[in-house]
């Protein structure tokens, strides 16, 4: 689970946040992607910053599957470069955990308002599992 992010995102950290889901990456490329901000984007030369403790899997390869999976979405040849260095600002999985977080939250105090609930607990002494709490969504914190 990724750590919380020092800052929100903002300028071009919220321009990969927006941009970074479009690219259709998975597995390791698509992790290594998730776990990076956007720092620079002078022209074609891109610049991110992989937090480091996202690195073991990092390698050339996958610089270069990011890469080309820039310029197939953005139809134009970037120079993407990648530096291990902890984001200060939120990164796409850490916007992903913060927003599973947030639903988690909300199903739970749903849950904990509701009159039905409230009385089977009044009536019955029925105990809430907090794990079997899960958002409508259907996606578990």
């Amino acid at each position: 689970e990724p750590l919380p992010a020092a800052q929100p995102a903002t300028g071009l950290a919220a321009e990969w946040l927006d941009l970074f889901p479009r690219l259709g990456l998975s597995g390791m490329t698509g992790s290594i992607g998730a776990n990076c901000t956007l720092i620079e984007a002078n022209g074609d030369d891109w610049l991110l910053h992989l937090d480091p403790a996202h690195s073991a899997l990092f390698n050339a390869t996958q610089q270069r599957r990011l890469n080309e999976a820039l310029n197939q979405h953005l139809g134009r040849d970037l120079k993407l470069r990648i530096e291990l260095i902890r984001p200060e600002q939120e990164t796409p999985a850490q916007a992903a955990a913060r927003k599973r977080g947030e639903r988690q939250a909300q199903a739970e105090a749903s849950i904990h308002a509701d009159p039905l609930i409230q009385q089977m607990q009044q009536q019955f002494a029925a105990q809430i599992r907090p794990e079997s709490i899960v958002p409508v969504d259907g996606v578990a914190a």
